[in-house]
């Protein structure tokens, strides 16, 4: 087979025909090259493309500057404490009863208390917080809840 073309990679000296036309091939397959009007005597004419303008680079891109969104989570990065209808919530999960000694209170007797105390890292998040009677949740102060309900059962 007579070589019609250098090697710019160095890897061999003369190219074949055959590997022109397949690298010219897949080229148009992945639509980076097509032809201008036909085959003439001077040879075909190639338009190039940009990378914008094909669509493995655009889908390329797109994902290497796709940001992710994370998801939230309302139940943690709200603040059920310091918001009356969060605090509400948190009220109504617990059907206005004491988390420790099962009281049933009403909206004027009812407190909120942390399970992990605010003093010891804790947050302001539902999963955090329970209904507590005034007298549980200022006895309990800020000693470990399993502390709290072992000493008082």
């Amino acid at each position: 087979m007579r070589s019609i073309a250098k090697s710019a990679s160095g890897q061999s000296d003369d190219l074949s025909y055959g590997a022109i036309k397949k690298a010219l091939y897949s080229l148009k397959e992945k639509e980076v090259i097509s032809v201008v009007g036909g085959v003439n005597r001077d040879g075909t004419l190639y338009k190039v493309a940009f990378p914008d303008e094909i669509q493995i680079c655009k889908n390329t891109m797109q994902k290497k500057y796709a940001v992710e969104v994370a998801e939230i989570d309302t139940n943690k990065e709200l603040d059920y404490y310091n918001v009356a209808e969060n605090r509400l919530k948190v009220f109504e999960r617990d059907s206005y009863k004491c988390h420790y000694c099962s009281k049933q209170l009403t909206r004027f007797s009812v407190t909120l208390d942390h399970i992990q105390p605010v003093s010891k890292s804790g947050d302001k998040s539902y999963d955090n917080l329970v209904t507590a009677c005034t007298h549980c949740n200022s006895e309990r102060v800020n000693r470990p809840v399993m502390d709290y309900i072992a000493n008082n059962s």
